[in-house]
């Protein structure tokens, strides 16, 4: 099963950072960041709507141009708001890329950055329907997958209407008694099973492995992860 790192294991660095995600692709076999266009229509690693928390500024990642991202800095770090090209540039070649869309109209700006010949291998994801749609649409034919947090049936339907790889339920759901027929189901529909949330999914967060050795056992291919402490499943 596939650890990816989590926004770049914020459990050791500056989430979505491009330092955070370099050291993360140094241990694990992919990364996630999440992306989101900025106020000067830049790609930037940015979970939230708002910098608020994450950073040192306030506002709305939307209403900020690029120079103004760049001059603030991550979770008290020297890391300023990382650019999507950024990002790519700190993952080496043999790492996966777990790119999930926060908002539709990107896909293309998204395309143009992979396009060149050192782009790392990438999966596509996002909660947004139209976002998925906008690709499904296209000439473009991604790895891509549909997020989700319950009502897997009617998901994994709508994954299967939007051409999607791959499904990425929360891990809670695959680690509960009906975890691994999910899956299955998910399997036998084609679809791949990138698992979230592992650490909300843990009763014990200082103890990982446990879970992700359930979730292995339920045959879930990846799962998500703030940490790169833990032993490969």
């Amino acid at each position: 099963m596939e650890l990816v790192g989590h926004r770049g294991c914020p459990d050791h660095g500056p989430e979505n950072s491009a330092r955070a995600v370099a050291a993360a692709a140094e241990r694990l076999p992919a990364v996630e960041v999440d992306l989101r266009r900025c106020g000067s229509g830049d790609l930037v690693a940015v979970h939230d709507e708002r910098v608020d928390g994450v950073t040192d500024g306030t506002g709305r990642v939307a209403d900020l141009d690029l120079t103004a991202l760049r001059e603030l800095r991550v979770d008290g770090s020297d890391e300023p708001v990382a650019t999507f090209t950024e990002i790519v540039d700190a993952v080496p070649a043999g790492t996966t890329l777990h790119v999930e869309l926060k908002e539709p109209g990107l896909w293309r700006d998204v395309r143009a950055v992979l396009e060149r010949e050192t782009a790392p291998a990438v999966r596509i994801s996002s909660f947004s329907a139209p976002a998925l749609a906008e690709i499904a649409r296209s000439e473009w034919v991604p790895e891509t997958g549909l997020l989700f947090g319950d009502h897997p049936t009617a998901n994994l339907d709508l994954a299967a209407a939007l051409d999607c790889a791959n499904v990425h339920p929360p891990a809670r759901l695959c680690l509960e008694p009906g975890g691994r027929a999910l899956v299955d189901r998910a399997h036998d529909a084609g679809f791949g099973v990138y698992a979230w949330g592992l650490e909300a999914a843990t009763d014990d967060r200082a103890d990982r492995t446990a879970p992700v050795r359930a979730l292995a056992d339920r045959g879930v291919d990846g799962v998500t992860t703030d940490t790169w402490d833990l032993p490969q499943p």
